[in-house]
């Protein structure tokens, strides 16, 4: 098990990026998949996935699947009562 300085470092590192934190920001207010990010933040779908992918990893989101679209939530763990903003 990871102890607890080097998952804030994880966390740190994950958030340390502008577009990562503002995926985060847009989770906050609730779940949403790809596409919505990338219309959100007019990114390309490449550009988005690769953030998600280092958020997910990072155990800042966790995923759902709604049939053929997968949705992306902050995870609980981590934020708790913070905010982002």
């Amino acid at each position: 098990m990871e102890s607890h300085t080097e998952q804030c470092a994880i966390y740190l590192k994950a958030l340390g990026d502008p577009v990562r934190l503002q995926i985060v920001r847009a989770l906050q207010g609730g779940p949403l998949s790809v596409s919505d990010l990338c219309n959100a933040m007019e990114l390309e779908m490449s550009n988005v996935s690769h953030h998600l992918r280092v958020l997910y990893h990072a155990k800042l989101v966790t995923t759902e699947r709604d049939g053929k679209f997968i949705y992306y939530h902050l995870n609980k763990d981590f934020l708790g009562n913070r905010s982002l903003a």
